[in-house]
């Protein structure tokens, strides 16, 4: 049994370890919660196009509102349909404990630059998805507000 303190490297390398594990936490996270976002829209798109046929109005307004609703939709599906950071980073069983290689670098450095590109990984991923999201948000917003004027006139 080693009686040796933890060394000022070590610990380094330890909080390291410990921020990337927490960087794609957040990103996991993140990515489900806007996928359960996409799902949301879609929900709404789908009441708000019930609602559109249903009480059609004297001016074609529901028309465009349906239309925007389909894009609305369509952004959504595509959102989900791209992978997210739970379907990139890395699985905590799949950490290598040596590196594939035989150079300078050690075992921890290795895997903190395996992390590093995980999330950057991710990052990618994340940024994809939310401007479709955004997207998606946007045209259902704009439908229930073409369908409300629709109403109204």
């Amino acid at each position: 049994m080693s009686t040796q303190g933890i060394t000022p490297r070590l610990a380094e390398g330890l909080n390291r370890r410990l921020l990337a594990a927490s960087q794609l936490q957040i990103q996991a996270g993140r990515s489900v919660a806007l996928d359960a976002s996409a799902l949301g829209v879609m929900a709404v798109d789908m009441a708000v196009a019930a609602i559109a046929l249903g009480a059609r109005g004297a001016y074609d307004l529901w028309i465009l509102a349906l239309t925007l609703l389909g894009l609305s939709l369509g952004l959504a599906v595509r959102s989900l349909h791209l992978p997210g950071a739970e379907q990139i980073g890395p699985s905590v069983a799949d950490t290598p404990e040596a590196p594939d290689g035989k150079d300078e670098h050690s075992p921890a450095d290795s895997l903190l630059n395996d992390l590093a590109e995980d999330i950057e990984a991710n990052e990618h991923a994340l940024d994809r998805k939310d401007p479709l999201f955004d997207r998606a948000l946007r045209f259902l917003v704009l439908a229930i507000v073409v369908e409300l004027a629709g109403r109204l006139l």
